[in-house]
């Protein structure tokens, strides 16, 4: 945002707080996987990568890792959990009696509200009257991951990921693109190393090179590899995390940095 575009948005947060409106800031990232933690019986967690991201207010993050999960399933509906809702997940959060927390049983996960009977003996109770309480015994190997704090609702809402790689596989398709062979490329980021100052300048150059074909889509753990291969001594080499974390918040622009050599034929 430009500085006129900024304290714009700053007068109508006043104005806001004004009127008595608690106006947030959605402005800090938690991630989304698309593996399902299963509102019925336990499943597999599968891979936990990140696939997108969601903006919340920074007052409302906690201070443990969080993220947010799929429900699949209905033995939580009495929870108001949903199949293909979003379950935000505070991990290492160990919860306490009533709360629905996120368990791992036998390699398995489940979401389902965490008590104690009477008699000192911890279960994981679905809120579905159709299913059966588990009670949790000492030969049984199980951990609580986290409880959950919140829910999105499920909606039309397609992931930032998704429309982005298909934009850019029609992008692709629209032009004819000379392939660079690899010392190419390499020559190529060493000249612009001097020029590269910040981490959506790297994020910029990575880009191209999946346009140009000669880099994977979402492949930033290579890419950062090998620019610290060749420019070993650079001030600001990029970082993998953050680069991903750029690639679901915003489409990359062009950059007058992507100029890379006249012998590369340019990577615009």
């Amino acid at each position: 945002m430009s500085k006129t575009e900024i304290e714009e948005f700053e007068e109508a947060l006043a104005m806001l707080h004004a009127a008595g409106v608690n106006a947030m800031v959605c402005n800090t990232p938690v991630g989304v996987s698309l593996s399902s933690a299963k509102c019925g019986l336990p499943t597999d967690l599968g891979d936990e990568s990140i696939d997108d991201y969601i903006l919340i207010p920074k007052v409302l993050a906690g201070h443990h890792p969080e993220m947010f999960i799929p429900a699949s399933g209905d033995s939580m509906e009495d929870a108001g959990f949903e199949d293909g809702d979003l379950l935000r997940v505070r991990f290492g959060n160990m919860g306490h009696d009533g709360d629905s927390v996120l368990a791992m049983i036998d390699g398995a996960c489940t979401v389902k509200a965490l008590f104690t009977d009477e008699y000192g003996t911890k279960w994981l109770v679905p809120r579905n009257s159709n299913y059966d309480a588990i009670m949790l015994t000492e030969g049984m190997d199980f951990r609580i991951l986290g409880s959950v704090v919140g829910v999105e609702k499920a909606s039309v809402r397609a992931p930032s990921r998704e429309l982005l790689q298909s934009i850019r596989r029609t992008r692709n398709k629209m032009r004819v693109v000379k392939k660079l062979s690899v010392e190419a490329v390499d020559e190529c980021i060493v000249k612009i190393g001097d020029q590269v100052k910040h981490a959506r300048q790297w994020y910029a150059v990575q880009r191209k090179m999946v346009d140009r074909e000669v880099a994977e889509e979402g492949d930033m753990i290579n890419f950062c590899n090998r620019v610290a291969r060749l420019l070993p001594e650079h001030e600001h080499l990029p970082v993998a995390k953050e680069l991903s974390r750029m690639a679901v918040q915003s489409p990359c622009e062009g950059h007058s940095l992507l100029r890379l050599h006249a012998n590369c034929h340019e990577y615009g």
